[in-house]
């Protein structure tokens, strides 16, 4: 026995040591680079190949497959209902299986009381110096069981979370493809213009300096001459760099390998209608507060908290254990070896109870906090819904100037080509007139895709799902077409192109304080300018009267100070509708041409608020919000569309 304890003692000094000699080991660099081929080889071999020229559904399909934020997401709920799974174990019985093996080196000897009181001088034992026990016992706490029952319905509601935060993930994916997928194609379309424009300057620069070394023409000209097209390759090459990195951040969004090429499909026109807004942003606000994820969340987040405040009361109830069990015990000097026994515990902790207005106060406060943070999210809702609706409209309306100003450029580069003239100044301005157009429609395509951002802005402001839970992610074919017709769907459901209801026709009424000498040219000058800005005039069947006033200051050193006014009024009734005021200066003598740059003036000053009277009721601004008025958002059921949410969060 006391080499046993000898060899014991060593074993443990060396098992110390051991524990003792640990210390840190970095990572190699052969280690790094294999994990790293390995881990990239992993990601590429899951990237499935390019079948051609991708189209805006067939892209977000392909980001929706592959791309890793979005896994990472759909893996994070797989793992919450995974902890689900375990959780509804925990409200099991526990039935436990017990063995053991007692040996000393020795008799467990021992001597006992006599009837009479005396000690026995003989000793005696009742224990085998080596025995074997097992028992198998059926264990049910039942406070334990109501505990586990709240955190499992938790855990539930977690996994419901988890599932709306993948949907806002998605939501936001769809999103920010719309946008790349745009910019990459502006990108693949303006690319090769840019660089044949800086392949241009870039020759034209060596022209300059061969003319330079010639003393061809002063060089002051040449100099000033090659600065301008070095500022001109500057801002070309600030385009070239933001429309290659648009398609580079497009490449990684949809899960394409590094440096690989790839082509989209571009559309037909470029210069695509632009469609209204018909959805009323009632109705959007409506629709944002029923479906967004993040409302769901805050509810279910609510659902938590109710639940723990139950389970903090259950736990101060008193805990019942209930035990059965058999057992066996191979001590041959006992008459049952074999017995079963059945038991009851009870136990209350009395000195809980004093947490309980604790607890009550806490859960008060947790159903406050969840209250405020819910209201502050239907806020932000509701403003990111506003906010949506009014850059679409902005942004509407930019495009139409961008897209006048591309059709300016392209008259004018058409224009100065047409020329005859030959020299270094005429090909400066064509060069600039050609860069300019460029730059120009890099613009456009930059409001163009901000614009299709802001229509999926208006999406994904109200929490619409092109993917629904039910959808098939794996074949590719059949997500792009079932996001095709959900894009489609919401566009045509929402958006329209209007035609532009046609003007009534205005005329031009009374002009005082013009002489009668200059009375006609004022005249035919107000014309000229309505027919310039498109309002229609008739003088029998007008709708609005246009009425001059003229007041004519007495002459000063610096000229003759003039006032205009003019008044617009309604042809059937007479009612005064707007009033505009001008000042001016005149000079001395005046002539007619004076006059006629003073009618101009005249129509242009009111020449906004005139068509406005003639066209269309002017739409309801979008941006006023108030929540005091009293008004009811509606909740329209039967407005059809794609739902991903479990039916819990309704």
């Amino acid at each position: 026995m006391a080499q046993v304890g000898r060899a014991a003692a060593w074993l443990a000094s060396v098992l110390v040591l051991a524990g003792c000699a640990v210390t840190p080991k970095p990572l190699t660099l052969q280690e790094n680079s294999a994990a790293a081929q390995e881990d990239l080889a992993s990601i590429i071999g899951k990237l499935e190949p390019l079948s051609g020229p991708m189209t805006l559904p067939q892209a977000t399909a392909r980001a929706i497959r592959n791309n890793l934020d979005a896994k990472i997401r759909q893996m994070e709920t797989m793992a919450q209902v995974r902890q689900l799974d375990l959780s509804r174990y925990d409200m099991l019985p526990r039935l436990a299986l017990s063995a053991g093996y007692t040996s000393r080196n020795n008799d467990a000897f021992g001597l006992g009381y006599q009837p009479d009181g005396t000690i026995s001088s003989v000793p005696s034992s009742a224990v085998e110096r080596s025995h074997s026990t097992y028992n198998a016992a059926l264990t049910w706490n039942v406070l334990d069981f109501g505990l586990s029952y709240y955190r499992a319905t938790q855990n539930a509601d977690q996994v419901l979370i988890v599932e709306e935060r993948r949907r806002r993930a998605l939501q936001n994916l769809v999103l920010d493809v719309r946008l790349a997928w745009w910019r990459a194609e502006a990108g693949q379309r303006l690319l090769p213009q840019i660089d044949s424009m800086l392949s241009q300057t870039e020759r034209a620069a060596e022209r300059s300096r061969l003319i330079e070394s010639r003393r061809l023409l002063p060089p002051l000209q040449i100099i000033a001459y090659r600065r301008s097209l070095l500022d001109l390759q500057q801002q070309l090459s600030l385009k070239r760099q933001e429309l290659s990195q648009w398609r580079s951040e497009f490449a990684e969004l949809v899960g394409l390998r590094p440096g690989e090429s790839y082509r989209l499909v571009s559309p037909a026109s470029r210069a695509p209608p632009l469609p209204e807004l018909t959805a009323r942003a009632d109705d959007l606000e409506a629709m944002a507060l029923e479906r967004r994820p993040e409302l769901a969340e805050e509810r279910l987040r609510a659902r938590i908290t109710l639940v723990e405040g139950k389970r903090q009361l259950a736990s101060l109830l008193p805990s019942i254990n209930l035990n059965i069990g058999a057992n066996y015990d191979s001590n041959r000097f006992l008459i049952n070896n074999q017995w079963n026994e059945v038991g009851g515990l009870l136990t209350f902790n009395l000195l809980k109870l004093l947490a309980l207005p604790a607890i009550k106060r806490n859960q008060e406060t947790q159903e406050q906090l969840d209250r405020a943070r819910r209201e502050s999210v239907v806020m932000a809702v509701m403003t990111q819904t506003r906010v949506a609706v009014n850059r679409y409209d902005l942004l509407r309306h930019e495009l139409g100037v961008w897209n006048q100003a591309v059709a300016d450029d392209q008259a004018l580069l058409k224009a100065m080509q047409s020329t005859q003239e030959a020299g270094l100044e005429t090909e400066l301005e064509l060069i600039r007139s050609a860069a300019r157009l460029a730059i120009t429609e890099v613009n456009r395509d930059t409001v163009h895709a901000n614009l299709e951002h802001a229509m999926g802005r208006v999406m994904n402001s109200v929490g619409y799902d092109v993917v629904t839970a039910e959808t098939d992610a794996d074949q590719g074919a059949t997500l792009a077409a079932q996001l095709e017709t959900a894009l489609g769907g919401f566009e045509q459901t929402n958006f329209a192109l209007l035609a532009n209801q046609p003007l009534r026709s205005a005329a031009i009424g009374t002009i005082v304080g013009v002489p009668a000498a200059a009375l006609a040219p004022f005249t035919d000058a107000m014309r000229t300018v309505m027919r310039v800005v498109q309002i229609p005039l008739d003088d029998s069947g007008a709708s609005v009267v246009a009425n001059v006033t003229v007041k004519l200051g007495p002459p000063g050193d610096s000229g003759r100070p003039v006032e205009l006014r003019v008044s617009l009024t309604d042809a059937g009734s007479g009612n005064l509708l707007h009033t505009s005021h001008m000042k001016s200066m005149l000079v001395e003598p005046v002539t007619g041409a004076q006059w006629q740059v003073l009618g101009e003036a005249a129509v242009f000053k009111a020449a906004e608020t005139l068509r406005r009277l003639l066209g269309s009721s002017p739409a309801l601004p979008r941006d006023t919000l108030s929540l005091s008025e009293g008004r009811v958002l509606r909740l329209d059921r039967s407005w059809s569309g794609p739902r991903s949410a479990p039916s819990a969060t309704q």
